[in-house]
């Protein structure tokens, strides 16, 4: 009989690091093989598809990441996992928009098959002070995340190096009056060593309802996709625009002027980071490109003549109407035909720093 499966549920609000903790946790695991299960990873699948390449990239062949829709699928994952008996845990990636009350009742029905060993809040510490300090309008946002850091054996304050001791020491305050049992863990970019989460007993002793998700305003994901370049300048106004009601935006992008790589954007409501996330295929020679056949069925579904696999491809989630309305945007933002006709789109001005990787 396989032995019991622990769980480690990971949580937090939307551009909060959970993903990043996730990549730390996968890298620096000190053995054994992980189940990794993401929910709503939606239409383009972004995390899950890095964190299959990470896992690729570490060598670890027998790793399982996979999504999940629903009460049904989560269940149906998790015992696959239990009942092949291969793995150490299961590392659960919860939606920004659900309280892990939801996941954790539904895994105590296994009835110790399956188990919650941790659940693990991430919480942004800019993203908490915007929504903490928020007048009455933002009563459901402050409701919500409240219910989430109620759920919490372990709080990660990420993002310590984006704001002051005070800031820091005000939310860690904030935090322990929320749920005074919880251990807090301060960090910069979710990087927290595997042995303050891999263990037992990091569960509260008892959860909270889940009313907050209830009273959210009425939220929206948007998928834009496009195979023509961005203008860089108004690419830049355009993701440094507020855009009211828009929560979180991540994706590919590509720049007129850079041609050889692709951009990865993050935006979160109170921090937004652009820089390199690898070279498109199409400007690498074809004895470099994947070998194996999947990696090349998904580079023929978005190759387009005659820039191959170069495109924008975002996934913009907000409130409903204004984060359509910031897709649309995203329009205007793209090469004209007159500005495509160019000879050479280097002449168009780029105001974005210099990333990592030389375009030379």
């Amino acid at each position: 009989m396989p032995r019991p499966l622990p769980v480690t549920l990971v949580a937090g609000f939307l551009g909060a690091g959970k993903t990043s903790l996730l990549h730390h946790l996968i890298s620096e695991a000190p053995g054994g093989h992980l189940g990794v299960l993401v929910e709503g990873a939606g239409p383009i699948g972004f995390d899950v598809k890095a964190l299959r390449g990470l896992c690729g990239a570490m060598r670890r062949p027998y790793d399982i990441v996979d999504e999940f829709a629903d009460d049904a699928g989560l269940a149906e994952a998790l015992r696959a996992i239990a009942q092949a008996g291969r793995h150490e845990r299961a590392l659960v990636e919860v939606s920004g928009l659900t309280s892990p009350a939801r996941w954790a009742r539904l895994i105590a029905l296994s009835q110790g098959a399956i188990f919650v060993e941790a659940i693990v809040v991430m919480v942004d510490l800019l993203d908490f002070h915007r929504v903490f300090g928020l007048g009455q309008d933002g009563a459901s946002l402050r409701g919500f995340q409240e219910e989430q850091i109620k759920c919490a054996g372990v709080i990660v304050l990420n993002k310590c190096d984006l704001a002051g001791d005070a800031e820091r020491n005000a939310a860690t305050r904030m935090l322990h009056a929320m749920n005074p049992g919880a251990r807090i863990i301060e960090t910069d970019y979710g990087e927290v060593p595997p042995a303050e989460i891999f263990r037992p007993g990091l569960v509260p002793k008892s959860l909270p309802e889940e009313d907050g998700a209830a009273d959210l305003p009425e939220f929206e994901s948007v998928v834009f996709r496009a195979f023509r370049p961005f203008h860089p300048q108004r690419f830049w106004d355009w993701f440094n625009a507020p855009h009211e009601g828009l929560l979180r935006a991540k994706g590919i992008v590509w720049l007129a002027t850079r041609n050889l790589l692709v951009g990865g954007i993050s935006r979160a409501s109170a921090h937004n980071s652009c820089g390199a996330a690898g070279i498109w295929w199409a400007a690498l020679p074809r004895e470099e490109w994947p070998d194996d056949a999947e990696r090349l069925m998904e580079m023929q579904d978005v190759w387009r003549e005659p820039y191959g696999d170069r495109r924008q491809e975002l996934v913009l989630l907000g409130r409903r109407g204004p984060t359509s309305d910031a897709a649309r945007k995203l329009n205007l933002c793209l090469l004209s035909p007159e500005e495509a006709a160019l000879p050479d789109w280097r002449v168009l001005p780029d105001p974005f720093p210099a990333w990592d990787v030389a375009e030379e």
